[in-house]
């Protein structure tokens, strides 16, 4: 009878302690970015999906992500203001990145999201001082202004037509970084964010509407942070230990029999 019952109670121990799949590896997003005046960051499937984003299949999936290629994740809107998701400063951990197509993943928090790197020396909305090499990153003093700082950074690339070369297309990039919702890994996104224009003209779309909008891809790493969740809880060890000495004391009796 006790053998039975600490067998019984090993089993149950080991149901409960399984632990949750811990993430690493490194996966791409596709989609549309919409940046608001109002400081949202909104996302779009490929296939025009509010707050989706699609997983690519180009060769950049490893690790746990090896097998997602062209799935899709649940991407929440940031929104920069008091107690959201402000620029350069840490904020409570905000449900960034669900997987719905593998639910036993734990979703990516975000956490912060850094200032860009350049100054607000060539930021404009005037098309004609576009020049290749531009970098751009607005700030309380820039056209528009934008107190706080963004975590947008604007570079004019020279391109050619005809093989004349022309300027320019331009890039926008930003990161974002958090924890996953389980504690065992870190992770951080690079986003870029391509136009066919130079960023001045990007800047002139969004003050004449309000927000601007277009294709961008983001890479995410995801790192252990801790060794995975493997050693049981503190009461699943309880009950274990339960088990074990019940398992010892059915074996004395059965000696002294």
């Amino acid at each position: 009878m006790q053998k039975t019952l600490a067998i019984a109670l090993l089993t149950g121990a080991l149901s409960v302690s399984l632990p949750a799949t811990t993430l690493s590896g490194q996966f791409t997003l596709v989609g549309t970015v919409t940046v608001t005046s109002g400081g949202q960051i909104e996302w779009t499937s490929t296939s025009d999906v509010p707050s989706e984003a699609t997983i690519s299949s180009d060769g950049t999936l490893s690790g746990s992500f090896a097998t997602l290629g062209n799935q899709t994740v649940t991407v929440n809107t940031l929104t920069d203001a008091p107690g959201d998701q402000p620029v350069n400063t840490p904020f409570t951990d905000f449900n960034f990145i669900d997987f719905p197509s593998e639910p036993s993943f734990p979703a990516l928090l975000a956490n912060f999201i850094p200032l860009g790197s350049a100054t607000g020396t060539d930021c404009s909305t005037n098309v004609a001082s576009a020049a290749p090499n531009q970098t751009c990153t607005l700030d309380a003093t820039t056209t528009p202004p934008l107190p706080g700082g963004s975590p947008f950074t604007f570079l004019n690339t020279q391109t050619s037509v005809n093989q004349t070369p022309v300027c320019c297309t331009s890039t926008a990039t930003w990161n974002i970084s958090g924890v996953t919702s389980d504690g065992q890994s870190v992770w951080n996104g690079q986003f870029t964010a391509t136009f066919v224009f130079p960023y001045q003209q990007v800047l002139s779309n969004f003050v004449a509407n309000g927000e601007v909008a277009d294709a961008y891809s983001g890479v995410m790493v995801v790192s252990i942070e801790t060794p995975p969740a493997t050693v049981p809880e503190p009461t699943t060890l309880a009950f274990m230990g339960t088990g074990l000495v019940l398992l010892w004391l059915g074996t004395r009796r059965r000696k002294r029999v």
